[in-house]
């Protein structure tokens, strides 16, 4: 698979033509959905790679005109890729934010003594996260994981396998794997980003299903080496 996919890329290598924050390629099509788009986005620092839990782009793209987050692209099971809002607009898709120096066990004295304070004190769980949340907002990336305010979302359709937060994801398809491989290598290119710090998997950095993102990650840096 990883050497077939690696041939078709290199005959779709033609670099994507942006205007006003939208993408002219015929890889590309454009499904806006402005309710999503909230404000500028200014420098990308990161790309983060979320999957649906459902089964068609379709029933995605139906819910995301119903709501407020959403992601900037979304990729099919057949390997169509949708663009779904501007690069140079912010969308809602990072939620609820980990301390990274906590996770990566980085962190200063006063950031223990916070963090111990808002997660060991009195409150919802939900709040003390928001409280987490508002505290790595100060800090400058990569000080702290992607925010919405600096980074790219890419969906993936796929079910989720399980029940509570640790169940798995649908691999990804060939076709969505291959588009998967070359949009994330536009964007790279395009940011000057890198594959090992720059890019993460939502589950990994934010209180999300755990694995959400997870596999394909991992699917995608096998394939890009």
């Amino acid at each position: 698979m990883e050497l077939l996919l690696k041939k078709q890329f290199d005959k779709d290598i033609t670099m994507f033509v942006e205007h006003n924050g939208y993408i002219a390629h015929p890889k590309i099509k454009q499904n806006t959905i402005h309710n999503i788009e909230h404000g500028t986005l200014g420098k990308v620092n990161s790309i983060v790679i979320h999957r649906t839990a459902a089964s068609t782009a379709e029933s995605t793209l139906n819910t995301w005109l119903k709501k407020k987050s959403g992601a900037h692209f979304l990729i099919a099971k057949d390997g169509a890729i949708y663009q779904t809002a501007g690069l140079n607009k912010i969308c809602w898709h990072m939620g609820l934010v980990m301390s990274r120096c906590r996770l990566e066990d980085k962190c200063s004295d006063k950031d223990i003594k916070i963090i111990k304070d808002i997660l060991f004190g009195s409150g919802t769980w939900s709040k003390k996260y928001k409280n987490v949340l508002n505290l790595e907002k100060k800090k400058n990336y990569p000080d702290r994981y992607p925010m919405n305010s600096d980074s790219i979302g890419i969906e993936l359709v796929g079910l989720y396998f399980g029940t509570g937060d640790k169940g798995t994801f649908e691999i990804l398809t060939k076709a969505q794997a291959s588009s998967f491989l070359w949009l994330m290598t536009e964007l790279l290119q395009k940011y000057s980003l890198k594959i090992d710090e720059d890019v993460f998997a939502h589950g990994a950095v934010a209180r999300k299903k755990i694995y959400e993102g997870v596999g394909a990650f991992e699917t995608l840096k096998e394939l890009y080496r």
